[in-house]
């Protein structure tokens, strides 16, 4: 039987190649390609019928995503940034930051709307039946209101007392800004719905475990492959895989935190100091080689091994393995920046020092740690040129040194690869938008999105110049501060780049951002002036991160056929909860969390933090000139430039469909610095278990249950890690062999004897 479904399979790849041959060699349009690849994930999940008289925002739905909103909204922690990207509130300050999914308003919306369609007289408050709609504008308002606001960190940087300590931020002024921030996003987001949303190639992988859960919940039909299937619903299957992850969760993040990372090179007594630095995934020290880890949250947040394409998946793991596990190492052996030994918290048993790897922390020239503050000017957060020059040359560690370096890669190089490979398609639709012409390829989802009335495009223009204005107020009247010309430069960059990472976030889930771009180019015009560099890094980059973020709902809105005007209406609110349930948590996290406890090392915030100085005040001719130690960093901008023709010049030489999987711009996503350092492994065995020998001898049980296990598996573990926060707060486990009292004991230990925890 094994025999038949590996032939069968095999067969069918094969098929699927030929296919995307030929429609290569008749058109040479890849975008055609891949929306054949696209189609096996699409057809499987996304209902392709309508009721456009079914309830969707219902008093019942706006009333239950409120409350949701509010909850995420204060709990919600982001990814924390390489030198990057966002990590707002409070689960934002844990060591590994987590997302509690808005699938938990999902999951637990469903229930009560099922109840309150039962129970509530007909009308206003009972529409009927509670519909997959009013369920995913339920989901709506709570996921905006849990959203990205990047502007949090600003708000961090400046009030905490461990950072800038600010006296002039207060709640409101934090408010006005998160608000404006967020909202100008929607301008852009309504003028690329024809380029990112209607297309059937732009099929975010990202929303499609979303969907699965709506439809499981709601769909009672299903096709004949899943059928065969048999077993568990969907529902079932969801309700199963949460409560087993819920108890898991409890193992590495209570009882046995050693499990969060094996580091399999130091379990060899023999391990020599070396092995044991290669091995290490403390968030301190080591680039985690072989190390595998047992919690969801390391890994499944990050790299999203269940929804993330296979072939995404191999770009991550190759571009993670010949970073972390080999440029990092030689750059540190090699000394190729001309680092001091990097004082860190570990030591060998021989007293010389554990190396210091990967910390998002600044270091002066004797390799001690030293907060920028020192070199501030107090009144105004300027660079104190003469407090500077007494401490300078500034220094990071290796990992956050290359990290940059694809950072500046990932800038160019996602420009490159969108010129090589997708050209024709923006030339076309851009042609179609001045034509005014609205109709794409045939799609089924177009055709019954005809049913509701659209939102004019001057409307959501109207609507950024109105949020525009409000961003010149900002940036006069608060501690934020941002010139006028510097609020009109960032919409223009970010005007430029939305529909290029758009285009690579619909086809391969992964988000690019615009942080080092802006960090760069006003670092460059505003020199020594932290506040306004961090400010514009935040502004710029949040218009285009919010624009994207939107736009990935309605195309959850385009699959399931959601009223557009109600799927704003329910953005809108949500955002508004969220910034100011956002803007509280920072509040409530500085003055209640154990924040400086392992479990709380705000990395994430350090590292924008860190950025403020590196760009702010010692600005990029310092520190990235040709009289820095990090010079050489630059050459990832031309690295970023050249390395996407390897791919495109191999397609026209030797024309196959799977040059296009060579992605560039996907290979940029490394595992962020300060991380526990044991998700690279571990997310691979996933993704090669699930999105390949799953996916290919066993389509029919991939196409039921995949993405309802990736989101079970987040709501299920977000949940736990809610609940063990809380109960950590009064009670402490014991230290012993499989919850030492530091990170990767293993490796960084001084001994490995088990006496210690007698």
């Amino acid at each position: 039987m094994a025999a038949a479904h590996g032939h069968d399979a095999a067969a069918a790849e094969k098929r699927e190649l030929e296919l995307e041959k030929k429609l290569l060699a008749e058109s040479g349009d890849v975008e055609e390609a891949d929306a054949v690849y696209a189609q096996q994930f699409v057809e499987t999940i996304v209902p392709q019928t309508d009721d456009p008289d079914a309830p969707s925002l219902s008093l019942r739905a706006a009333v239950m995503g409120t409350l949701f909103a509010v909850a995420l909204g204060l709990v919600n922690g982001k990814l924390p940034a390489r030198p990057v990207r966002p990590a707002p509130r409070i689960f934002s300050f844990r060591t590994v930051s987590f997302t509690i999914s808005s699938s938990v308003s999902t999951l637990l919306s469903y229930p009560i709307g099922i109840f309150l369609a039962r129970v509530l007289p007909r009308g206003i408050l009972n529409p009927g039946p509670f519909t997959i709609k009013e369920h995913v504008l339920v989901y709506m308002i709570a996921g905006a209101a849990g959203g990205q606001p990047y502007g949090i960190d600003n708000v961090v940087g400046q009030k905490f007392e461990k950072f800038l300590n600010d006296s002039a931020v207060t709640f409101w002024n934090s408010v006005f800004f998160i608000l404006t921030t967020q909202m100008i996003g929607y301008g852009l987001s309504g003028m690329t719905r024809r380029y990112l949303v209607r297309p059937a190639a732009m099929y975010w992988p990202g929303v499609l475990p979303t969907v699965a859960m709506f439809v499981s919940f709601h769909e009672t039909q299903e096709s004949d492959e899943v059928k065969k299937v048999g077993g568990l619903s969907r529902y079932s299957f969801f309700w199963l895989v949460f409560c087993l992850s819920f108890v898991w969760q409890w193992i590495p993040s209570f009882f046995a935190s050693a499990t969060q990372a094996l580091s399999i090179l130091c379990f060899f007594t023999s391990a020599s100091k070396t092995v044991r630095v290669l091995g290490s995934a403390s968030p301190n020290m080591g680039v985690g080689m072989l190390s595998i880890s047992l919690d969801w949250t390391n890994f499944g947040s990050f790299f999203m091994p269940l929804s993330t394409p296979w072939w995404v998946s191999v770009n991550y793991f190759v571009a993670n393995v010949v970073i972390l596990w080999v440029i990092v190492p030689l750059a540190y052996y090699n000394n190729w920046f001309k680092n001091p030994q990097l004082k860190g918290p570990y030591s060998f048993a021989d007293g010389s020092p554990f190396p210091r790897l990967n910390s998002p922390k600044l270091f002066d020239k004797s390799g001690s740690q030293i907060n920028p503050t020192k070199f501030y000017d107090r009144n105004d957060f300027s660079l104190n040129e003469t407090a500077y020059d007494a401490v300078k040359p500034i220094y990071f560690t290796e990992n956050f040194a290359v990290t940059y370096a694809t950072s500046f890669l990932a800038l160019t190089a996602g420009v490159t690869h969108i010129a090589l490979w997708y050209h024709k398609d923006i030339i076309r639709q851009t042609k179609e938008m001045i034509a005014q012409v609205g109709e794409e390829k045939p799609d089924i989802h177009n055709e019954l999105m005809k049913a509701y009335p659209d939102i004019p495009e001057w409307m959501y223009l109207s609507w950024l110049a109105f949020w525009l204005a409000m961003m010149f107020v900002v940036g006069y009247v608060t501690p934020y501060k941002l010139s006028w010309w510097g609020v009109i430069f960032g919409l223009v960059l970010a005007f430029f780049f939305t529909v290029p990472y758009g285009i690579i976030q619909g086809t391969t889930g992964q988000q690019l951002g615009l942080n080092i771009i802006t960090e760069l180019l006003m670092g460059l015009i505003a020199k020594g002036q932290t506040i306004q560099v961090m400010t514009f890094k935040s502004y710029g980059y949040n218009i285009m991160i919010q624009c994207l973020s939107l736009t990935a709902d309605l195309k959850i809105g385009h699959y399931l056929h959601i009223n557009p005007i109600h799927m704003v209406a329910a953005q809108l609110w949500g955002t508004l909860i969220g910034v100011i349930c956002n803007t509280a948590s920072v509040w409530i996290a500085i003055s209640y969390f154990p924040l400086d406890s392992p479990d709380w090392l705000y990395t994430g915030h350090q590292t924008f933090f860190s950025a403020g100085a590196v760009w702010g005040a010692i600005g990029p001719n310092r520190f990235f000139g040709p009289d820095s130690p990090y010079f050489s960093l630059n050459l990832g901008y031309l690295f970023g430039f050249i390395l996407p023709f390897l791919p495109w010049i191999g397609h026209k030489v030797f024309p196959h469909p799977y040059w296009r999987f060579v992605n560039v711009p996907t290979m940029t996503w490394i595992l962020f610095t300060g991380y526990i350092e044991s998700a690279v492994t571990t997310f691979f065995i996933v993704a090669f278990i699930f999105q390949y020998l799953v996916f290919t001898y066993n389509h029919g049980w991939w196409a039921k249950y995949n993405y309802v296990l990736s989101a079970a598996l987040d709501t299920g573990t977000g949940i736990a890690v809610l609940v063990i926060t809380l109960v950590q707060m009064q009670v402490t486990v014991p230290a012993s062999a499989v919850n030492p009292s530091i990170m990767d004991y293993y490796c960084t230990g001084e001994n490995w004897d088990a006496e210690q925890f007698a």
